[in-house]
């Protein structure tokens, strides 16, 4: 009976780390989490990313957001999130779910930055732009115009 029930938890993070495993080396995840969807800091922060779209866009940022006991949802930019996920991302990232938390993963799946409360995505950006894969990133884009 216990090994059942240790095969069916495997399964399920399985599943659900399908979600960000299928962004590594396409994506920069940015993952908001939140107390509520109606979360004054998520809502600011949200309008704050909308606004720099393609400035997303280029660096490859998808933001996912996850608030209170919701499943796992994308706000900018389209992925296909598997049931579950938002289980398996609380459970790795360990926010704070009584206020704000943002993070950002890089293209190779690791933790690159976080902050507790509304971030300005300029800062974002120059930490994204500062590394070394972003970097190479650029120097190509300039050699194929």
């Amino acid at each position: 009976m216990m090994a059942a029930g240790f095969v069916l938890a495997a399964g399920a993070s399985t599943v659900a780390a399908d979600t960000l495993e299928s962004l590594k080396w396409e994506k920069r995840p940015i993952l908001l989490f939140a107390k509520s969807r109606s979360f004054a800091q998520l809502g600011k922060q949200l309008d704050l990313l909308r606004d720099y779209r393609p400035d997303l866009q280029e660096r490859d940022i998808v933001v996912l957001s996850t608030t209170g006991n919701q499943e796992t949802s994308a706000a900018i930019g389209y992925v296909s999130i598997d049931r579950g996920t938002a289980r398996l991302l609380r459970r790795r990232f360990e926010p704070d779910m009584k206020g704000l938390t943002v993070i950002l993963i890089g293209k190779d799946g690791g933790e690159k930055g976080r902050w507790t409360s509304v971030v300005e995505p300029q800062e974002i950006f120059d930490l994204i732009d500062s590394m070394p894969m972003r970097e190479q990133e650029v120097k190509k884009q300039i050699e194929t115009q």
